[in-house]
């Protein structure tokens, strides 16, 4: 199996060039290195790259970002190397060790159809409490989205074969957040090979990735439906209480009219924005809307069923409310996003005729 291996990397650091030194030219059939607009001060060390003799470097002037340095090399790749059928990617930050990015070659080889994934274990002492808690965050989320245990999702050593080429360019996303869209889609169509890989830090001194913006832009979907939610939430329990407040004296009556006003009237919000802001949509209006409806009287019949089940409890009915439509809150994200906006998996193996042209780059 013909595999090519890319790196991309913006302002390198010192260590860059011993660490590429160590690859032969008969490691991979292509080596890549993307400069990702690092300018002119950084132009002789990418100089002495090319100098190595074994990898392309594929330079542009101004920096996009990780996931639209990987789909650069990638478009060069699928455009004028046919005979590769297999991609590895690594960081050139230092936190891949070279026999590690060659385990995930062989794994690759022996399951060309597979997603590769060179997994770090972050129990050590020597990893970052901040790293650990993060990677299990990330990793929980990743398995409630997917269904999928994969204890490190953050993890830029990849491999994967043309089955998932397509899906490659497709994937949103131009910075970090383009790894982890490309890696929920891919779980889908291609099995998981895991690779146990060395845990590397360095205290983040050489890493790119900023915590707080570049986290934004990853679990922005997550994070933009919990807004929503939220708001929608206020609009529910804010009429809900108005409702029973004004509502008929019977008890059940009173919780299943003012669930019915109140959840309406929240409802035609939350898929409004949903719809618009928070999940990618492109057409489909009628359909996802029909899918809305089914799961929004569902969980309308769950709301009251459950408010009405522990209304004997020594709690505000609005409190009760609040807490059943909190768990159906976290059940209602992997639902919106798996089924009612999920879109189309439309990434096929021969489908090249689809896949978007990246902008001019200078081998």
């Amino acid at each position: 199996m013909k595999q090519a291996l890319v790196i991309p990397i913006y302002q390198p650091n010192e260590k860059v060039l011993p660490f590429l030194s160590l690859f032969k030219s008969n490691d991979f059939a292509l080596m890549i290195v993307v400069d990702d607009g690092s300018g002119l001060a950084y132009q002789s060390r990418f100089d002495q790259i090319k100098n190595l003799g074994t990898f392309q470097v594929i330079s542009y002037g101004k920096n996009g970002g990780k996931g639209h340095a990987l789909k650069t090399a990638f478009q060069e790749i699928i455009s004028h190397h046919p005979e590769i059928q297999g991609i590895v990617t690594a960081d050139g930050d230092g936190q891949h060790a070279y026999e590690d990015i060659l385990k995930v070659r062989d794994a690759l080889d022996l399951a060309p159809n597979h997603l590769v994934m060179g997994v770090r274990d972050f129990t050590g002492k020597d990893v970052p409490h901040h790293n650990k808690v993060g990677n299990n965050l990330s990793a929980l989320y990743f398995k409630m989205a997917t269904g999928v245990k994969l204890n490190d999702t953050q993890t830029g050593l990849r491999g994967f074969g043309s089955n998932l080429f397509a899906l490659s360019l497709g994937a949103k996303g131009e910075r970090y957040e383009y790894e982890m869209n490309f890696l929920m889609e891919a779980v889908k169509e291609a099995p998981l090979t895991k690779v146990g890989i060395q845990t590397i830090y360095d205290g983040n001194k050489s890493s790119h990735f900023h915590p707080v913006r570049d986290s934004l832009r990853i679990y922005k979907t997550p994070l933009l439906y919990a807004i929503v939610a939220l708001a929608s939430a206020g609009i529910d329990l804010g009429f809900f209480s108005l409702f029973t407040a004004i509502g008929p004296s019977d008890t059940l009556y009173k919780i299943l009219v003012a669930t019915i006003g109140a959840r309406l009237l929240s409802g035609i919000f939350n898929f409004t924005l949903e719809y618009f802001f928070v999940f990618d949509n492109e057409g489909g209006f009628a359909k996802k809307l029909g899918r809305y409806s089914i799961i929004f009287f569902i969980n309308m019949g769950l709301s009251f069923g459950l408010t009405y089940a522990f209304n004997y409890l020594p709690a505000n009915l609005t409190f009760i409310k609040f807490v059943v439509d909190f768990v159906l809150f976290i059940a209602n994200f992997f639902v919106a996003r798996g089924w009612i906006f999920a879109k189309k998996m439309a990434h096929k193996k021969d489908d090249k005729k689809k896949l978007h042209k990246s902008e001019e780059v200078h081998p």
